[in-house]
């Protein structure tokens, strides 16, 4: 399948959206008028927005399919920082080169406060996984000056995506959001993150992240997961993500890129620069947020730079402070396991960080390791009478191969004695110009399987 242009088609497709009665630069809210716009087309046909600023007090949701939204220079600027989504509910969606700029004050988690977001499970509706949703040359920016009160371009995430399938975010911008750039989540899959260039957010820069189970973890328990499992994986899992060519820098807290929980996810040649406080990439296991493991990821030809070694651009509320650093690698692998999901077999594996090869990567001037495995934990999450106590998770079949580590403090480190002891893969790795091996290279190469998504520069499906 040719994924559709962001061009505007022809002739009758095309509904100019002040034939609704919006009108641009008015400063009124036109939310009644786009909303019944969206609500009016046809399959096939386009809600086109000429050149200016339309105000929308309230979030706007797609629900009918096979819909593109564009616009020549027009803005869509929303006034709610507690409802301000374009919300995509409809397969064959297209949204397409437009400005979205916000009113923002705290961070929200809402996804009403996201700016685009592609939902297909939302509460009091049946899980539907919205397909084909296309979002690409957009801009999420901040509307105001730089250190203004609201200089931020949405409340949550920039960028949306839960509960989707065969999904591509591609040339967007997004800048200043007050949660992630990019978050996939809620079992999407099938899916390409692609040229995108996010910076200066107020959480992870892109971000996929699988929940396994919600409610209080100190509550929960590995029984009640292990029944549901199945459902589980099916709902929240995402599986099959490529995330390519983005450039990704300066946010004033959280990671560059990130897979927390996560299977057959290839992160290749991005550039991720100016991660002030923790990882430059993140594959990892987290108990205290409940999340599935991480299986079958390839990071390869990635440039990762300046972590943990300066400043912020932008920073709200002086949130940033150097000695908030977490001592992450600038690639960072690590697990947690609750003792009673320690104990059970089928979770122990099923939850650990496996089959993950690091290849082809340049690192570049680290405070940190470049490559950081095995963090310990000794972590108890409380609720009321209630606790959980979460330790080392399972790290295995890792390998290092061929990455160019210059003016980084240490090139490969291991911290727990369970990886130190089984050790990993790695060979025709370099350090400042000189081959580099190290103590750690035990075991032999890990095999990978086959990715299900495979894609062409061309932008097809294969």
């Amino acid at each position: 399948m040719r994924v559709p242009a962001a061009s505007v088609p022809a002739g009758d497709a095309r509904r100019d959206v002040r034939s609704f009665g919006a009108k641009p630069n008015d400063d009124l809210d036109d939310s009644n008028a786009i909303q019944k716009a969206l609500d009016s087309l046809k399959s096939g046909e386009t809600l086109y927005f000429p050149s200016g600023r339309y105000l929308t007090s309230r979030s706007i949701t797609v629900r009918r399919p096979g819909i593109t939204i564009t616009g020549d220079n027009a803005t869509l600027h929303a006034t709610n920082p507690e409802d301000m989504a374009l919300m995509v509910q409809a397969d064959d969606t297209t949204v397409a080169s437009l400005t979205f700029t916000a009113v923002t004050n705290v961070r929200r988690h809402a996804t009403r406060t996201a700016r685009i977001a592609v939902v297909g499970d939302m509460p009091g509706s049946p899980p539907k996984r919205i397909r084909n949703a296309v979002i690409r040359d957009n801009r999420i920016v901040n509307a105001d000056g730089p250190g203004t009160p609201g200089a931020n371009s949405s409340s949550a995430s920039g960028i949306l995506v839960q509960h989707a399938e065969r999904f591509l975010i591609a040339g967007n911008t997004v800048v200043r959001s007050l949660a992630d750039g990019i978050h996939i989540t809620g079992g999407s899959r099938n899916g390409r993150v692609l040229n995108n260039n996010v910076r200066e957010t107020g959480d992870d820069l892109i971000a996929v992240v699988s929940y396994a189970d919600k409610g209080p973890a100190a509550r929960n328990s590995a029984a009640k997961l292990a029944n549901a499992w199945n459902d589980q994986a099916e709902k929240g899992l995402n599986r099959n993500i490529l995330i390519s060519g983005n450039r990704v820098s300066g946010q004033y807290w959280g990671r560059g890129i990130t897979v927390v929980g996560g299977q057959s996810v290839a992160i290749l040649r991005n550039t991720i620069e100016n991660v002030p406080l923790g990882a430059g990439i993140l594959l990892a296991r987290e108990a205290v947020y409940q999340t599935f493991g991480v299986d079958n990821v390839v990071v390869e030809g990635n440039i990762v730079r300046d972590v943990q070694t300066g400043t912020p651009p932008y920073n709200v509320a002086d949130k940033f402070s150097p000695g908030k650093r977490t001592g992450h690698g600038a690639i960072e692998v690590h697990a947690a396991l609750f003792d009673d999901e320690a104990a059970d077999d089928k979770l122990r594996g099923a939850l650990s960080v496996r089959n993950v090869v690091v290849r082809g990567n340049t690192v570049q001037n680290t405070a940190v390791p470049a490559f950081r495995a095995g963090v310990g934990f000794d972590n108890t999450v409380r609720d009321g009478s209630a606790s959980r106590h979460s330790g080392n998770g399972v790290i295995e079949n890792l390998s290092v191969q061929d990455n160019r580590f210059d003016d980084v403090k240490d090139a490969i480190r291991l911290l727990s004695e369970p990886l130190k002891d089984s050790g990993l893969h790695c060979s025709g790795n370099q350090r400042d110009g000189g081959d580099y091996n190290s103590p750690s290279c035990k075991t032999a190469e890990p095999r990978l399987r086959d990715f299900p998504l495979h894609c062409s520069p061309d932008g097809q499906w294969r």
